[in-house]
This record gives structure tokens, sequence and C-alpha cells, in this order.
């Protein structure tokens, strides 16, 4: 039995493929979209002419000839519409504007009393409404205004039901996290793990086909990127590497496994050390950068902490790269501050554990915003169609 397909749908889909294509370009033309995407030319002229009406395209003058009239050069408006990226950690949230392009408008950071296990959704739903309010503030007037809103959440998350299914390091479970905030705001919502936004953020700006994203923070979790695309696994909950186990009968994790990775390579796992070398250390919103200077100032104990955090990031990463055989592995999260007390213990026990070309893997440290980038390139990727779709 034959089916046939819709006039009107055939013709969103081109709409969309052309609209995906002027965004991934810097300049191209209606000719060059043609030839690229065998579309015909008059459907592309029509196409775009549309897109330009809807202001997602503009026109900037004319290209060289090669043989016949200069072409009419064709970009993207990166002024269509601006989209939110927010990562909630444990110890504060960092939130970003962005345009349509995923340029950085505004950035702000909103730093937490650490009160682990502890919070409630009405809480975090006050926290969330203030910073969408806040960012959206500062948006710029635009044809489209929010085109969306991301957030990135650590622990496991339902990404297409936009639910919380447990965040062990909040203590928060069972949240229908999307429906609270559309009582509010009118704006599209996608809501996803953090190291999922990490992975897809270094993806968008790369295109590394093949890439691991450690996001390491009071938590550890990781984002992966398979053949160009998110892999979620079966419920959408991959990536927790950080409730692997490193040690059988290691120590009691919030999740409530014994010898997590996320024990030993976090910024407890710092805290902890440190005071296994007689200095008073918790967790708070400045513990990790404050660390740092110590460490940078010459103070023996916090050095000899850091190099036993870096061997344990080693540790668990070379399991991930044995595993995965990425191109590149990305350290994210507030950990990535301590780059240059941890980044050569890192590369020695990878060196050392790690098999054949693994040991060679180029490990990058990630941008600060890279995760709220990745939660805002989400949201645009839903709601305008026109970034690569994060799974297969």
């Amino acid at each position: 039995m034959y089916r046939t397909v819709d006039a009107s749908v055939m013709r969103q889909v081109n709409k969309q493929t052309v609209l995906s294509l002027i965004y991934q370009k810097s300049v191209t033309s209606r000719v060059a979209i043609s030839d690229e995407t065998g579309l015909n030319r008059a459907t592309v002229s029509s196409l775009v002419d549309e897109l330009i009406a809807e202001e997602f395209v503009e026109e900037i003058g004319l290209g060289n000839s090669t043989g016949g009239r200069k072409p009419i050069l064709l970009r993207f408006n990166a002024r269509a519409g601006y989209a939110v990226g927010i990562d909630v950690q444990i110890t504060h949230v960092t939130s970003v504007l962005t345009n349509a392009a995923r340029d950085v408008i505004h950035y702000q950071r909103l730093e937490l009393e650490a009160d682990h296990g502890h919070y409630t959704t009405d809480w975090l739903l006050g926290i969330l409404r203030q910073e969408i309010q806040s960012v959206t503030a500062a948006m710029p007037a635009s044809p489209h205004g929010v085109l969306g809103v991301g957030i990135a959440l650590p622990g496991l998350v339902n990404h297409i039901a936009g639910h919380v299914i447990y965040l062990p390091n909040l203590g928060l479970t069972d949240w229908a996290i999307v429906d609270d905030l559309s009582r509010w705001f009118p704006y599209p919502f996608v809501v996803d793990n953090d190291a999922n936004c990490g992975a897809w953020s270094e993806y968008l700006a790369r295109r590394v086909n093949n890439l691991v994203f450690l996001n390491a923070g009071v938590g550890v979790g990781s984002g992966i990127i398979i053949n160009g695309a998110l892999y979620r696994g079966r419920d959408g909950i991959a990536g927790e590497s950080g409730h692997t186990t490193i040690a059988t009968n290691g120590l009691i994790c919030s999740c409530g496994n014994y010898g997590c990775w996320e024990e030993y390579a976090s910024e407890r796992a710092l805290a902890r050390y440190l005071r296994e070398f007689g200095v008073e250390a918790n967790v708070s919103p400045h513990f990790l950068s404050d660390s740092v200077r110590q460490a940078q100032s010459g103070d023996s104990a916090y050095r000899q902490a850091f190099q036993k955090l870096g061997e344990y990031l080693g540790i668990g990463l070379s399991n991930l790269l044995q595993v995965l055989n990425p191109e590149v592995a990305y350290l994210g999260g507030t950990v990535a501050e301590a780059q240059p007390l941890v980044f050569s213990d890192i590369q020695r026990v990878i060196r050392h554990r790690s098999m054949g070309a693994n040991k060679e893997t180029s490990i990058v440290i990630a941008e600060p915003t890279a995760v709220a980038l990745g939660a805002a390139g989400l949201a645009i990727s839903q709601t305008v169609k026109m970034l690569p779709v994060p799974t297969t």
C-alpha cells in the first residue's frame, strides 16, 4: 500500500532543512542551498523568502560571480530570538542568555548555601523563577522573543516528560518540573542532565562526533556523544559514571551505594582529603576556588589533596576511555578550575591505566558556561528545529 505525504508537511520539512543549513553556514546563497539540498531553485527561493519575512534569515549583499549574475548572500539572523540556559549545581546556579546563534548576551551566577539532600521543590522552583525573570529582563527586542528555556540538573531526568526522577545531592525525587514552570511562564521548556548539556554544548561548538564530557563538582556525571548524537541509554539515564563503583568496600555515597567514583573525585572528596591532612574543610560556594589559591600559594596539605583528587579523576576517566574510546574527553564543572593542580596527575594515571590509543586521548578543559550553553542549545533545538537533533 502506498502512502502519500501531505504537501504542507513536506514544505515544512524542506523549510526546516533550508533553515538548518543557513544556520550552520556563516554565509550562503539560494543557489548554494539548491545545490547542497537537491531542492529546485524555485522552491528554495520561495522558502528563503518566507524565512526572510519571518526574520530568521537576512540578505547581506552580493557575492562573487562564477559566470552569471552575482548571488545574493544569506545569513542567519542571530537576533531572531533568544534562549535561556540554566545550570543548577549544589553550591551555585549559572544562567546565560544567548542569541539564536548561541552567543552569550548575558551571564549571571547565584551562589547557594550548600545543604546537601535537604532542598525542596518549592525552594528550587523559586530560585528558577527568579533566574528566568532576571535573565529575560536583559533580553534585547527581537521578532521571536524567548525561543526556549533549557535547565540542566545534576541527576536523573526524564527529558521527554520534563520530569525529575532523582537528584541525589539535592535530595529531590519525582518532580514534574516543566509542569510547575509552565504555570508561571509561557516559554517552551527543556530539562536534561547537566553532563548531557555539557556534552551537547561541546559537540555544537566543535562537531567532534565521539566525545565524553565529565561534569565534576560536588557530584560527578558524564555526557556521551556517539556518532554526533547524545547517548541516553534505554531509559534516558546513561552517563551516571559518578555512581560506578571504584572501591567495593568504600565510602557510602549520597545515592546509597558504597565506593562510588563521586566520593573520590568531587569537591566532597577534596574536602575529605584536606581533613585527612589536618585542614578544616567543608564544601561551600567558594570552597574550590579558595582551595586552589591555597595550593598555589604553596600550602603542602592543599597540594597533596589536589594530587589525590587528580589521581582519582584519572582512574575514573581511564575507565570511561576504555569503554567509549572517544576522540576527546572534556573536563567541566567546578573541579575544572583546579586544572593547573590536577591535570598532570590525570594524564599520568590515564597513560598508566589506559590501553593503546586511549593513552593519548586529548583531555580538554571545558568553559565554565558549557553546561548552561548546552541547555540553551537544547532549548533552541527543540523549539526552532534548526540545530542538529540531539538524539537519533
